[in-house]
């Protein structure tokens, strides 16, 4: 006589496979790692790459541990803590030469630039190439004209001459003295000049008060600084 089989009914959950958890921190890590690298290539911005990056690290470093017992994130994980340590290493990498390249643009600027300080100034700038710089202008009026509405002015007009073999522009600050004490500043500037190239600078005048040059003797224009930049 045989026996009827009849199946046991199964307990919830046995013989199913497992699934894995969600590991979040895992994949946060990963975003941070990549944004990180993306903004290291822009130097001085970059400087937002630390909070990033050590986020990344701390976030990629727990998911990582995390990994083993949910099943999920590992690569995820990983790819967090390297993208964030490059990002850290262009961080240094594209300031160091950003900075390098700043410094040398400050350097070929300070070649083309000569100024020199006369008078009683204290610092010059430009070496030998201050004479050179004084040669190239020369101050060839420096009276009391009647203006408009009879406001007194003082006419001082400047002669330039680029001496040099390329073009400069240029720019002259000096001190109106009426018998020895100052009434005023004067400006002046020459913009571009080819070599060899003459100009007349006529608007260097400065307004200055009548009663202290009314009775003056001696009205003099004094240069007290000069410098040119060439192009």
């Amino acid at each position: 006589m045989s026996q009827q089989y009849s199946p046991q009914p199964q307990q919830p959950g046995y013989g199913e496979p497992q699934q894995p958890g969600s590991n979040g921190l895992a994949t946060t890590a990963l975003v941070l790692g990549i944004i990180a690298v993306v903004v290291s290539f822009i130097p001085v911005l970059n400087v937002v790459v630390w909070p990033l990056a050590i986020l990344g690290i701390i976030f990629g470093a727990i998911g990582l541990s995390k990994a083993g017992k949910v099943r999920k994130g590992k690569g995820a994980g990983i790819t967090g803590l390297v993208t964030s340590a490059v990002a850290i290493t262009m961080f240094f990498a594209m300031n160091a030469l950003f900075f390098s390249a700043v410094d040398k643009a400050s350097e070929e600027l300070d070649k083309s630039y000569d100024s020199t300080t006369v008078g009683d100034g204290k610092s010059k700038t430009g070496g030998a190439k201050e004479s050179e710089v004084m040669k190239d202008f020369k101050v060839t009026k420096c009276d009391v004209v009647t203006g408009d509405l009879g406001i007194k002015e003082m006419a001082v007009h400047v002669d330039y001459v680029n001496n040099g073999d390329r073009r400069y522009s240029y720019f002259v600050e000096g001190e109106v003295l009426a018998d020895g004490k100052k009434v005023n500043d004067f400006m002046s500037t020459a913009e571009n000049l080819a070599p060899g190239q003459k100009f007349t600078d006529k608007d260097a005048g400065a307004l200055v008060n009548a009663d202290e040059i009314k009775d003056a003797a001696k009205l003099e224009c004094k240069t007290i600084k000069a410098s040119r930049t060439d192009f």
